[in-house]
């Protein structure tokens, strides 16, 4: 079954209650939808001034560029 935006956003915003800040990848998979998806939900999120996209010059790990998403207080 589909799930709505609003089931979508919900979750996006319970996860990072709990985990603060995370990177689009691991938001993906706790969440369970795909990237296009959340980038999307995430926009409007930011848009309403709930969440911060952060945007990283390089990961320690491989050296590509990441984005996190952090909850607003």
């Amino acid at each position: 079954m589909r799930r709505k935006a609003l089931d979508i956003k919900k979750r996006i915003l319970e996860v990072l209650k709990k985990e603060k800040e995370l990177s689009l990848r691991e938001l993906e998979t706790k969440v369970n939808t795909n990237n296009k998806t959340l980038k999307t939900q995430i926009e409007e999120l930011e848009w309403f001034d709930k969440v911060k996209k952060i945007k990283h010059d390089k990961n320690n790990i491989n050296g590509r560029p990441y984005t996190t998403i952090k909850l607003k207080k």
